[in-house]
């Protein structure tokens, strides 16, 4: 007679094995659901593929160094009231040293009429204040205590973070973002969606109007 505590012993291996096989579907269904939203929205908004953008992979790579090199999703080109548009997913690995995970981020790109040094704006945490080294401090103090600026340039900084500048950041504390080469690029966690990114455009459009002109005309370089 088999006792009931080995047809447990069997159950359980196989109700386990069960799950695992049920997880990985319903996540693959959820994928393939997502992907198929996600396709259609993109085509009613007028956005076409495009190749991969190796210099954007660069930008994003800086901005997430956390992870292994990684690689972009799919991308996709267009336009938003009149400036070139480009949105992307970005794939990396994170390891502990024990166990690696794949993570996903995505970035907006709006094309500037000029070539700018760069600058990043970010929300400031704990971890970033101690290991991301110099950060310039203007005179919003509350500013301050929720982002940080890199540059190079304190001045260049600066004349970008004027007080209008930071009202509006403030205005908009989830946009975190970049001034790359002729590029105004925001990021985010996950694959991108359509109606966040519309959201990100509407914000990324409103800061680079507020860029000063001065600053396009005495910083700003050729496009190449």
């Amino acid at each position: 007679m088999i006792s009931p505590y080995a047809v447990l012993s069997l159950l359980f291996p196989m109700a386990l094995v069960a799950g695992v096989i049920w997880l990985v579907v319903w996540t693959n269904r959820r994928r393939r659901a997502f992907q198929m939203q996600r396709a259609g929205q993109v085509a009613a908004a007028g956005w076409y593929p495009v190749m991969p953008n190796q210099w954007l992979l660069q930008v994003a790579e800086g901005l997430f160094p956390q992870g292994s090199p990684g690689d972009l999703g799919e991308t996709y080109a267009g336009e938003y009231y009149g400036r070139g548009l480009c949105v992307l997913d970005y794939n990396y690995v994170v390891s502990n040293g024990k166990t690696q995970s794949t993570r996903t981020a995505n970035l907006v790109a709006l094309t500037l009429p000029v070539a700018l040094p760069p600058v990043t704006v970010m929300r400031e945490t704990g971890l970033r204040r101690m290991f991301r080294g110099h950060d310039l401090q203007l005179e919003n103090e509350q500013f301050n205590e929720r982002f940080r600026v890199e540059c190079t340039d304190d001045r260049y900084g600066s004349a970008v973070m004027h007080p209008r500048m930071m009202e509006a950041v403030l205005a908009n504390p989830g946009l975190e973002w970049q001034i790359a080469g002729n590029a105004f690029i925001s990021w985010s966690h996950g694959g991108f969606t359509v109606p966040d990114v519309y959201a990100r455009l509407q914000a990324m459009t409103q800061l680079i109007d507020l860029i000063p002109p001065f600053v396009l005309r005495d910083y700003g370089g050729p496009v190449s």
